[in-house]
């Protein structure tokens, strides 16, 4: 991406989970160009033109994580699945549309990464 901030999505249900999410992402020198409460709001409301990854809570309303993620990956975005639930480790990364998932309380160093992992994927495929 040479040296751009990196355009990221992120969907989480918990208000201050997703307030300190992309807080945390805008430190690290990430633009986080769209925010929203769940997998139908991620869909509808962030352009694919303008995200290189998302980040998606698996466990969320109206749509889940792996829903969101499997039409975000149908526009090309990577998907980061974030979760606290304990089932979490049993969603095998190979079977969904998804890179790479990270376990909340997540650490700069997971999250940077799962954002590598992702430009990676999203490199080989352009």
């Amino acid at each position: 991406m040479d040296g751009a901030p990196i355009r990221i999505a992120v969907a989480e249900d918990d208000p201050d989970v997703r307030t300190t999410f992309v807080r945390l992402l805008e430190c690290l020198g990430h633009t986080v160009v769209c925010s929203a409460e769940n997998g139908e709001e991620l869909i509808d409301k962030c352009q694919p033109a303008n995200i290189d990854v998302a980040f998606v809570d698996l466990d969320m309303p109206v749509v889940d994580g792996l829903a969101a993620a499997e039409v975000m990956a149908e526009r090309g975005i990577p998907v980061v699945l974030v979760s606290g639930h304990p089932d979490a480790r049993q969603v095998v990364v190979e079977n969904e549309p998804v890179v790479t998932r990270i376990t909340k309380p997540a650490t700069v160093d997971d999250v940077g990464r799962a954002i590598s992992a992702a430009l990676a994927t999203k490199q080989a495929v352009n």
